[in-house]
This record gives structure tokens, sequence and C-alpha cells, in this order.
């Protein structure tokens, strides 16, 4: 016969009566899953917030190096002699460049990004132009093999037809406005949230790689949806989603400021008199 002290039995009475019963362990389990529930959504929607709130900061800042750029060239955005941006995407030749980060020299070469003529004015700062919410940007699939992350610092792209829609022919160059001389410049876009790195903006059916159409073209970016002869290259992802990204685009605008349009099949009916890409009334 085993003998215990009335020590060891208090200590077992209140063992007993301190232990949770299976009942309310499922109790609290199931408010703590119930509370997951609400938080976890709430969570994710401040992550995107976030993402979005970065990706206006950062344009914010492509702005004010741009700003910067045309102190120092009489108030001309950067472009070639041919009157326009580079087409490419690029910081580096290649990923063994992009590891010693020897950044393209030229901002006029043929393989550069059009941030590369702003970067140093960033403190150099690539990233800047990396959208944290970008998935796949045009990775020029048809001409390399580069990983996604080799072009993922191009998030967003210049709107190519504020450089051609006026131009004018120098002695030494063929050159575009000056964001100075635009008629609206709070109406027409400077740069956005894109997979391609410069903008035609032309609206046909055969170079629709912005948000705008024009008449008898019902969708926006028919080049990069998976029947485009671009997006076909992208068998993996509906790449077109990269203009929005955010659950929104987001474009900075010749005035400076920074603002968001919606998700569209065609901006047309979101403009005023003024189109979006080329700064001319419509």
């Amino acid at each position: 016969m085993v003998i215990r002290s009335n020590a060891e039995i208090n200590w077992t009475a209140r063992s007993k009566v301190n232990a949770f019963t299976l009942i309310e362990l499922l109790v609290v389990i199931a408010i703590i899953a119930i509370l997951a529930g609400l938080l976890l959504p709430a969570l994710s929607r401040a992550k995107e917030q976030g993402k979005s709130a970065y990706c206006v900061n950062s344009l914010h800042q492509i702005d004010i190096a741009m700003k910067l750029y045309e102190e120092d060239h009489e108030g001309w955005l950067h472009h070639s002699t041919a009157g326009q941006p580079p087409n490419h995407g690029k910081w580096y030749m290649n990923p063994r460049m992009k590891s010693a980060r020897r950044v393209i020299d030229d901002p006029n070469s043929p393989d550069a990004y059009w941030g590369v003529a702003y970067y140093s004015y960033v403190g150099k700062q690539v990233r800047l132009w990396r959208d944290p919410a970008a998935k796949v940007i045009d990775e020029w699939r048809w001409d390399y093999k580069f990983s996604p992350d080799f072009w993922l610092d191009g998030s967003y792209g210049i709107n190519g037809r504020f450089f051609t829609a006026v131009q004018r022919q120098t002695s030494t160059a063929m050159r575009p406005r000056r964001r100075i001389e635009l008629s609206a410049p709070s109406e027409t876009i400077i740069a956005q949230d894109a997979a391609e790195h410069r903008l035609e903006a032309d609206g046909t059916a055969t170079t629709n790689d912005a948000l705008g159409t024009n008449p008898g073209v019902k969708q926006n970016l028919g080049e990069w949806r998976l029947s485009g002869r671009w997006g076909l290259y992208y068998p993996e992802y509906e790449i077109f989603q990269e203009w929005f990204r955010h659950g929104k685009n987001n474009s900075l605008w010749g005035d400076g400021h920074v603002a968001s349009i919606p998700i569209t099949d065609s901006a047309e009916k979101y403009m005023g008199t003024i189109h979006w890409y080329t700064g001319l009334p419509r």
C-alpha cells in the first residue's frame, strides 16, 4: 500500500482543477482560427498597399531625377539624336556584368534601359526602377535566356509617344518637346507601370502596348495578350497584368504628380480632351 502525503494529494487536486478540458481547448483553437482568418486578409491587403506606396514613391524619385537631368540639358528629357529614349531593358550587358555592378556606360546604347540616363541623379540606385510587385518584365526571350531577375530592375515603361508626337529637326539632332511645352502636363503620361520598356502607344492593332486604344481597336495591350505578337513568348503568364500589378496602374504625369489608372480594357473612357500618351487634343 502506497501512502501519499497531504501535499501530493493537494497538488494533484489543484492540477485537475487548473487543467483545460478537451472542449475548452477546441474552443480556444477555433477562436484563434477565426481571428487568424480575419487578420490574414487584412495583413495581405496592408502588404499590397505597402508595395503600391513604394511604387508611388519610386516614381516621385524618378521624377526628381528627370528634373535634375532637365536642368542640365536645356529642359529636355534624355533622348538620342533620333529624338527618342532607348527601347531596350538592360542596365547591364549580361548577368556577369550585373554581378560586377557594371552598368552600361552609354545611355544611348541600343541595349540600354531608359533609366540608365537618370540613375546617376539618384545616387546610382538601380533598384529604384524595380517595383516590388513586378513579377515578369519583358525579357526579350526571342534573343536572350537570362533569368527573370536580370530584367526586373526595369519595371517602368517610358512613354515613347511623348517624344515622337511632336518633333523638330535641329542642326545636331531630332528634338522632342520639353515638358514645359506640354499644353496639358497633368494629362500627359511620362512613365508608368508596364512590362514593356518603351511604350509606343499608337493604339493600333499592331502597336497596342499601352492603356489607350484608337477607334477600331477594342482592347488595349493587344501585343501582350496570349494571342499577341509578344505575349505569345509568355505562355505561362498573362504579362499584360504587369500594367495593373497593384490592382491599378501607377503613372507619373508630366507635371510630376503620380496618379493611378483603374483596370480597363480601354482608357479612352477615362481620358478628357487630351490623349494621355501624345499629350495632344484627341
